[in-house]
């Protein structure tokens, strides 16, 4: 793979795709929500933007136009509420990743969730009307990421969709495409956590090593055919719920997902070349291969999880951030209650022993920053 000099990176948060970029020679650009000390010791240069709308990130990205030379832009979370921002992008420089029309199409609910229904794909109940009683309906919005403005269901009809509750599992499978072939690389438990009436807030994953044979051929027969209707290419993710050794389908994240922070970086390059190469790396159509969690420990439980503010609070100049936590704050940095602080990774030989690890560092924390 020919190395590219300077690659922007756009997403919520830009940590991982910059340290993964800098970790394989590139010299990555951030444009993120955070600006967290991580991205700023990683990025050769970087801009805080309030959201990532078209007006926020032209005017940084036409900033660093006028420093820099662009070769590339790849972009992560944060732009399914901000489709015409990927537009705009992809009018004005050569985006890796699924294009704004494959983007866009993933994020019409209405069309996806009927391609599904047509294909025999199992998802939860859906409806595009207001329902005429709230028991266990959800509402969710029609652009959205990440479980923020997924809620109970309590009368509003607002830009949103609904979908009835499906207890089970939330799990999630992250895989390599390019047309219509693609690589499973994981499986991953997802966690949530509830902020103020929103109790579905993403909140980290852990890895699955050991997934039911089942439910991998049934993700695998997903796989084949959305990878094919979408002509999907790059990393991405799909997410569902396990019920019953039963997969019920939520969305596919047509970018790299939070998950990533459990692999190796070897997969940025994978996701360059299989959307930049003509000869994509894979063998067969629908090929599945599901990868090792971590580089010579293909059985380790590993997991990444978010910390949020139980209060506001503001970071201390003092404060002696432990080696395994990531996306770490600006000094004095004000968190107000109910947003991200940082992140924690943990692993083990099972996931009670990760669960554990887990707990015990976040209060760990919790004493360092009260």
């Amino acid at each position: 793979m020919e190395k590219i000099k300077n690659i922007l990176i756009v997403a919520s948060s830009a940590r991982l795709l910059a340290q993964w970029a800098k970790s394989e020679g590139f010299l990555p650009l951030a444009i993120d929500c955070f600006a967290d000390v991580d991205t700023q010791e990683t990025a050769l240069d970087s801009v805080k933007v309030h959201e990532l709308t078209v007006k926020h990130v032209k005017e940084a990205a036409s900033a660093f136009k006028k420093q820099y030379i662009i070769s590339y832009v790849i972009y992560g979370s944060g732009l399914e509420s901000h489709q015409e921002t990927l537009k705009w992008l992809e009018q004005n420089f050569t985006v890796i990743g699924n294009s704004f029309a494959v983007f866009a199409s993933i994020q019409n609910k209405a069309s996806f969730f009927k391609l599904l229904k047509q294909q025999g794909i199992d998802c939860p109940e859906i409806s595009f009307q207001q329902p005429c009683d709230s028991q266990n309906w959800l509402i969710k919005p029609l652009n959205g990421e990440g479980g923020i403005g997924v809620k109970k269901y309590a009368g509003e009809s607002n830009s949103c969709y609904w979908q009835k509750y499906c207890f089970g599992t939330a799990r999630s499978v992250l895989f390599i495409a390019k047309d219509s072939k693609y690589e499973i690389i994981g499986f991953h438990k997802q966690f949530a956590t509830q902020i103020n009436d929103h109790p579905f807030i993403f909140s980290g994953v852990m890895t699955q090593p050991e997934i039911n044979k089942g439910i991998v051929k049934t993700l695998t027969a997903i796989l084949d055919i959305l990878v094919n209707k979408y002509s999907l290419k790059g990393v991405g993710s799909l997410d569902f719920i396990e019920k019953n050794n039963q997969c019920f389908v939520l969305e596919i994240n047509a970018r790299p997902s939070a998950s990533l922070n459990l692999y190796d970086s070897g997969l940025f390059s994978k996701h360059i070349d299989s959307c930049t190469h003509e000869n994509g790396a894979f063998a067969s159509s629908g090929r599945c291969e599901t990868k090792s969690s971590l580089p010579n420990a293909p059985n380790l439980y590993r997991a990444f999880k978010i910390l949020f503010a139980e209060t506001d609070i503001i970071i201390d100049r003092q404060m002696s951030w432990p080696s395994w936590v990531s996306d770490i704050p600006q000094d004095s940095s004000i968190i107000n209650t109910g947003s991200p602080i940082c992140s924690i990774i943990a692993g083990g030989k099972n996931e009670r022993q990760v669960e554990d690890l887990l707990l015990f560092r976040q209060q760990q924390l919790t004493k360092l920053l009260t």
